[in-house]
């Protein structure tokens, strides 16, 4: 939202419907925020598919009933496309409980054709542009780690079960690491919690510099770390363990701390024909992680 313009992607395939929105949202007197709006239509669900994969919109106003995709289906599948965009439903009177049963899927409020006016339909865009803002906030806070900035075990989860999905469909490679610092215990034991802290932080930013941005990165809990690599070769394993271990090293150099810092890391690859589950994947790649553990002697 630019210089108080907001764009709406108006999917709606009725050019009479379409005529009314669009004077309604004409009349606004600046009473929200001097908003103006810029508004997108398209009038199938493959076409708003189109434009959301191109164009940047602050709010959704969707009609349910398409001539390419109908009801509830209508919404899961604009919502699973673009869940950080609120939708505003604009139904038929006769299709009033549908809409209701939307709003518990993820939109954030229904109209009903013929039954609000231009106040109404503003007030409705600007609060559900805000209250969306609010539940992402929210989520992004139930997923993230305080101490690190990075994903925690809920959040890994949820993302690693649809990467999961994904590479089964689109058939790609994941890998899967399981990281734990070495000797966390003596440090925390002899320099103390804060000191403690902060090579959580340390260790965090390490793993974002040796992971690509696209990569998952969560601290799993205490001193346990997991990164789920996205669409990598088996022979990729030795590369990307030798790229984290020797950015380890370069922190251990230039730091100068009176402790030296280590992982032990157990990796297992995931192809997308692999039937494993999550759950079994994380306990492989955490055997081994102790694996090496047992032998670098570090606890």
């Amino acid at each position: 939202m630019e210089s108080g313009t907001i764009r709406v992607l108006l999917v709606e395939d009725s050019n009479f419907d379409v005529f009314i929105i669009k004077d309604m949202l004409g009349q606004d007197k600046n009473n929200f925020k001097r908003s103006s709006f810029e508004i997108v239509r398209a009038k199938t669900f493959q076409e708003a598919k189109h434009k959301l994969l191109k164009e940047y919109f602050d709010i959704i106003l969707l009609d349910l009933t398409l001539p390419d995709s109908f009801g509830l289906d209508t919404l899961k599948k604009i919502y699973s496309e673009v869940p950080e965009i609120p939708i505003i439903i604009l139904t038929s009177l006769n299709d009033q409980l549908v809409a209701i049963k939307a709003v518990k899927e993820g939109a954030q409020d229904y109209l009903v054709k013929g039954q609000f006016d231009a106040n109404l339909l503003l007030r409705s865009i600007h609060y559900s542009i805000e209250r969306h803002k609010m539940l992402v906030a929210l989520r992004s806070m139930a997923l993230i780690d305080q101490l690190t900035s990075l994903y925690n075990r809920r959040g890994f989860l949820n993302l690693a079960n649809h990467h999961i999905s994904l590479a089964k469909r689109k058939k790609r490679n994941l890998l899967f690491l399981f990281c734990d610092l070495d000797n966390f215990k003596f440090i925390n034991d002899n320099y103390g919690h804060l000191v403690g802290d902060s090579v959580l932080k340390d260790i965090s930013l390490i793993l974002k510099d040796a992971f690509r941005e696209s990569d998952i990165i969560a601290r799993f809990g205490g001193d346990e770390f997991v990164v789920l690599a996205l669409d990598v070769k088996e022979e990729d394993r030795k590369i990307i363990i030798d790229r984290l271990e020797s950015k380890i090293k370069d922190y251990n150099n230039t730091k100068q701390r009176p402790y030296t810092l280590s992982m032990s890391i157990g990796a297992v690859f995931y192809g997308p024909d692999d039937i494993t589950k999550l759950e079994d994947i994380l306990d492989k790649a955490d055997k081994l992680m102790y694996e090496q553990k047992k032998k670098n002697k570090g606890c």
